[in-house]
């Protein structure tokens, strides 16, 4: 009885065993060397690549994904590695010679791939955002969660994340991961690179005009806007310094304030709002002929204004006092035209008040001042050459000089164009309809003749396009504030181009400028000359 329970023992005990080893043996077919394709089949999915709704410029140019990188997905047979061999250039194929050692699938970016096999697909894959993007404030850029966080990203972010996609590749293998033998690569493409988006009025051409000039015109902070004279739709709105989309982190700390969009932001506007005085004099009755001799500033009480020519620039009428830009004219010029009807048409040609391009694009109100705040003498006599608490968007120039461009109609400025579905049809469409007629044509035409003077033989003559005409008004403002003992100013050039048949609305602003004789109206001839060279091409 005894020796029958030990020979039951060791038989149950020999049996556990051989169960052991055969688990241990199928575990080991299953993970390691012994692996082959009998094996229950998987997938295998590389993630390569996700898209977003598209942001177009006006001729449907995309500003976003615009450039191109390739990505290989391979099957390491040893076709692939003769493909790849002689297919990548030296570099690339070395950072991948793991990857082949390897034996299962995977995907490498490369610069380029010549070679043929069914085992190596090349993909075209688009990166959102690259180093040298354009119109970078005005589309904007996605937080860390890929939603819109400014711009035109945040401002239509539902709809361009409604026209999301993705590229992915898929590898049928063992459960070793490695590819089973027959199967080819699998190209998932699920709505990806999708065409519908937002189509701006931007002219990408123009806008690069722009971020050239004032790169060469060395403006550190600043920018340049060009709207359609007739229309006020905006072609470009470059603003400096530009931050960098794909390190975001790098622009955080940087003094010059990169995140900011200065067409949008408001300053002191100094000289480039004597236009509006002048026009506001011609209304009050006040004749252009109107003579009053500087002699180098005006007193009035305790306060004395200087003009910026010391020694005076004597007898002028209202046209050469804005040539020469002389305060002391345009100071008597407003006490006698008086604040309210200053304020009136300032606020008639779009000053004071916001301008909403989209929800997460809107330009400051800048300030203009009531008639209370306008309580003395010296206050108007500020406010006559755009001095005191008067502030402005460089959008808001612009849009303000359109008025003397297009013979005397405020339209408000906008950005979008359309909608457009996948098939790039539009599905809706803007388009600014208000016309508010504001100077009258007698009144226009004598402000042109002024800003054409201005820029023939004034202080503009700088911004003079070479071979063509443009109109304009030189600005340097005063802001107060200081850098040492040296005050920071802002300086100016707003016009347009050409002088007789205006097309085109430039306004150019440098935030710590030294003259605007010679920092802003050179940038403004440069992209002057650079539209007229495009559109030059574009005809011919």
């Amino acid at each position: 009885m005894i020796i029958t329970e030990k020979r039951i023992i060791s038989a149950f005990a020999v049996l556990a065993l051989c169960s052991i080893c055969l688990i241990l043996r199928i575990a080991a077919i299953n993970t390691g060397v012994y692996s082959d394709a009998s094996s229950d089949p998987s997938a295998r999915v590389f993630n390569i690549s996700s898209s977003r709704g598209m942001i177009y410029d006006r001729n449907m140019t995309p500003l976003v994904y615009t450039s191109e990188r390739i990505v290989l997905a391979v099957n390491p047979t040893e076709e692939a590695a003769e493909a790849l061999k002689s297919g990548l250039n030296e570099e690339d194929y070395t950072a991948i010679a793991d990857s082949l050692a390897g034996g299962k699938p995977f995907t490498a970016s490369v610069v380029s791939y010549s070679g043929e096999c069914d085992d190596v697909i090349p993909l075209s894959v688009y990166d959102r955002y690259s180093e040298n993007d354009s119109a970078v404030h005005i589309t904007g850029y996605l937080n860390g969660e890929g939603v819109g966080a400014s711009g035109i990203e945040k401002a239509f972010d539902s709809l361009l994340s409604e026209n999301s996609g993705s590229l992915s590749v898929r590898f049928m293998t063992d459960a070793a991961g490695y590819a089973l033998d027959g199967e080819e690569i699998r190209i998932v493409d699920e709505n990806y690179m999708c065409s519908a988006g937002v189509v701006l009025t931007v002219d990408s051409d123009i806008q690069r005009i722009c971020e050239n000039a004032l790169n060469e015109g060395n403006i550190e902070r600043g920018c340049v806007i060009v709207l359609s004279a007739e229309t006020s739709e905006i072609l470009a709105m470059a603003s400096v310094p530009v931050f960098d989309r794909t390190n975001l982190s790098e622009s955080l700390n940087d003094e010059g304030s990169p995140f900011l969009n200065r067409c949008l932001n408001s300053y002191a506007v100094g000289s480039i709002f004597k236009p509006v005085v002048a026009a506001a004099a011609l209304e009050s009755g006040i004749s252009e002929n109107t003579v009053f001799e500087c002699g180098g500033g005006v007193t009035l009480g305790s306060v004395t204004f200087g003009c910026h020519n010391k020694s005076g620039h004597g007898v002028l009428t209202m046209g050469e006092a804005m040539a020469v830009s002389c305060n002391a004219y345009y100071i008597s010029l407003g006490l006698e035209t008086g604040a309210e009807n200053i304020l009136k048409k300032a606020s008639e040609m779009g000053l004071g008040k916001e301008i909403a391009l989209a929800d997460a694009c809107i330009s400051s109100a800048g300030n203009l001042p009531t008639e209370d705040d306008i309580d003395s003498v010296q206050a108007l006599a500020n406010l006559s050459f755009g001095q005191g608490t008067l502030l402005a968007s460089p959008l808001q120039i612009a849009a303000m000089y359109c008025v003397f461009a297009n013979g005397g109609y405020y339209r408000e400025p906008y950005i979008l164009k359309s909608i457009v579905n996948s098939e790039k049809e539009e599905t809706a469409y803007y388009k600014n309809e208000i016309n508010d007629k504001v100077l009258s044509d007698e009144i226009c035409g004598k402000i042109r003749e002024m800003l054409k003077e201005t820029v023939e033989n004034g202080s503009g003559s700088q911004a003079k396009p070479y071979g063509g005409t443009a109109s304009g008004k030189t600005a340097t403002a005063q802001t107060g504030r200081y850098d040492g003992e040296e005050e920071i100013v802002h300086t100016w050039f707003a016009g347009y181009f050409p002088s007789d048949e205006p097309e085109y609305v430039i306004v150019v602003f440098n935030e710590n400028g030294s003259s605007s004789s010679t920092d802003c109206a050179p940038v403004f001839r440069t992209v002057a000359e650079g539209i007229d060279t495009l559109d030059y091409i574009i005809n011919n």
